[in-house]
């Protein structure tokens, strides 16, 4: 999910756009009711600002715009996942500023 939403996030799509990216994803993997939250958030001033990356946001991602892409997916009972990258949009598709390295 991270992986495609980072690959297909353009400038120009709303929040809610760039979130269906991933919820795509968890849903083909068969765990929709599993992913409650967003994808994302802006970063700069604070931790977490606009542009909101989630079902219902309008918030358009704009060139230069600094944000996290982070599916989680959270199994009651067991417990969970979520990986948090950040990213701008640069020349209109995603650069990820994070450094960890990532394993297929």
């Amino acid at each position: 999910a991270q992986f495609t939403a980072i690959a297909t996030i353009e400038a120009g799509m709303s929040g809610e756009q760039a979130d269906s990216l991933a919820r795509t994803v968890i849903e083909q993997g068969g765990y929709w009711e599993n992913f409650g939250h967003g994808l994302g958030h802006g970063i700069g001033l604070s931790a977490h600002e606009a542009p909101r990356l989630g079902r219902g946001s309008e918030d358009v991602l704009a060139e230069g715009m600094v944000f996290t892409i982070e599916p989680g997916v959270y199994i009651n009972g067991w417990g969970g996942v979520r990986i948090e990258d950040v990213v701008v949009l640069e020349q209109g598709r995603v650069k990820v500023l994070s450094k960890a390295r990532k394993v297929d």
